[in-house]
């Protein structure tokens, strides 16, 4: 389906579920292994008051039990929705309970394969082998594609292998088949009937974009779509090849944004959106749960020396009018294994106290004061979701406006500066929403320190590595 057709989808389904909240919710939160009883409290406490559209939540499906690694949640067992984040029942309340507070549900949904491992019983009691899963899938429901050996993958510039061998031993299922397709269907469809919005696509590129449309043709309705495409350049796969099935990871975006901020060449951000697929196919992101532990250098990650231009950059993304902003939040690890802790019950612990406080080694990023404040402001500036006013020093200092309803300045350096700037905005007062004043509650700051002239000019000092954000309250018709 074209573009704008899943535009006018996501819509759809954002005011069903938030029919309530007045305001455009155009940010979603990954967050990744949380427990379905957190995420519900999370979605009341935090994520519907400050605006965010949706939640996108961990693989729900049964799951292997190996070393408690990250990774288990992406080798399926089967459909049955037992899995370390914890019971249907626990998942169905949480996806009720987070659309009463305005947020959809997304499910992140591994469709490409089963398990990587010789056989096993899984997070929920299912004993399995490689190619057998009792009442599912056996032998002839997958790929043996009699390549390399070992039937895995090795040229990935090989599209038979990328689509018909195993990603790193995982069993990889014959997408092509109907009864595969159905049984897929079936499973989402039963996500749908909990509650369930929307679907990440895990892998998506190891399935040809034909079979994934045959099996979203099955849901029974609605839901939005985007898929995982690790984009290769010198790969056989596009983006544009999956595009009229839903939207895609722009997977190239965040090592454009840290490689220019680390690089200290900001002008190139100007252009973010270029050489990627069009604005609304793509998701953006600063890190997810793969970069922040494979990436390459250019990738900023929030536990390292990176994290204040990581916050920064955090800020440029959801200000910057392009894609679908996904903000992660997740733990810290100390190897690339590691998953989550988890009880003698290899059920994932809780993360908020009885005050809905974060606990280590849950990062809980996404409720750094800066990411609420970007989510009003981006919310904000919908209207208008285009640049005016861009400039940059060519290093380390960037600005730019959102027509006359935004304005924001950021210090990618280890300076104080001042300087003034042309806003864009309207003459008055206004807060930095990224300020120690700003009320996430009341979206309000009690500070209103900066003042625009008549010709949309102000004078800004900025401390290193800071920002400032204003929003224009009362927009003139124009900006309607």
């Amino acid at each position: 389906m074209g573009s704008m057709v899943k535009r006018l989808l996501v819509t759809t389904l954002l005011l069903a579920s938030s029919a309530a909240f007045a305001s455009p919710r155009t940010v979603f939160v990954q967050l990744f292994e949380w427990p379905w009883k957190d995420i519900a409290r999370e979605c009341e406490v935090y994520l519907g008051p400050a605006g965010f559209s949706a939640v996108q939540v961990s693989p729900p499906h049964e799951h292997i039990h190996f070393n408690n690694s990250w990774w288990e949640r992406y080798q399926v067992v089967s459909y049955k929705l037992e899995s370390r984040s914890g019971t249907e029942a626990e998942f169905a309340d949480m996806v009720r309970r987070c659309q009463n507070a305005g947020v959809d549900v997304y499910a992140d949904a591994v469709l490409n394969h089963m398990t990587g491992i010789p056989g096993g019983t899984g997070s929920g009691g299912t004993s399995f082998t490689h190619y057998n899963y009792p009442g599912l899938y056996s032998y002839n429901d997958f790929h043996h594609c009699n390549r390399n050996g070992n039937d895995n993958i090795v040229n990935y510039s090989d599209l038979y292998e990328l689509q018909n061998c195993e990603l790193v031993d995982l069993a990889d299922l014959a997408t092509e088949s109907p009864y595969v397709q159905q049984k897929m269907a079936d499973y989402l469809n039963h996500l749908l009937d909990l509650g369930v919005n929307g679907f990440r696509l895990d892998a998506a590129k190891h399935i040809p974009a034909k079979d994934l449309a045959a099996i979203t043709s099955r849901l029974k309705r609605s839901a939005y779509i985007y898929q995982e495409i690790i984009y290769d350049p010198s790969g056989p796969v596009k983006y544009s090849d999956y595009t009229y099935v839903g939207d895609v990871t722009a997977y190239d975006y965040p090592n454009r944004l840290g490689g220019s901020i680390k690089g200290k060449h900001l002008s190139s951000l100007m252009n973010m959106g270029q050489g990627y697929p069009a604005s609304d196919d793509s998701i953006v992101f600063v890190t997810n749960h793969d970069l922040e532990r494979t990436g390459d250098g250019s990738i900023l990650r929030y536990n390292s020396a990176d994290q204040n231009i990581y916050r920064l950059a955090q800020i440029f993304m959801l200000a910057y009018p392009y894609g679908y902003p996904q903000v992660y939040s997740g733990f810290s690890f100390t190897n690339y294994d590691e998953g989550p802790p988890v009880g003698t019950d290899l059920r994932t612990l809780g993360i908020l106290d009885n005050n809905s406080r974060c606990s280590e080694p849950w990062t809980c990023e996404h409720r750094l004061p800066e990411v609420a404040a970007m989510v009003d402001f981006r919310n904000a500036t919908d209207k208008a979701f285009y640049i005016s006013n861009w400039w940059t020093n060519n290093s380390d200092l960037l600005s730019f406006s959102r027509g006359n309803l935004g304005f924001i300045v950021l210090n990618f350096s280890d300076r104080s500066v001042t300087q003034t700037f042309q806003t864009g905005l309207p003459k008055g007062s206004y807060c930095n929403l990224t300020g120690p004043s700003y009320v996430r509650g009341a979206k309000t700051c009690s500070d209103l320190s900066y003042t625009v002239d008549n010709y949309g000019w102000a004078s800004v000092t900025l401390a290193p590595y800071s920002s400032l954000v204003l929003v224009n309250r009362t927009p003139s018709k124009k900006s309607k």
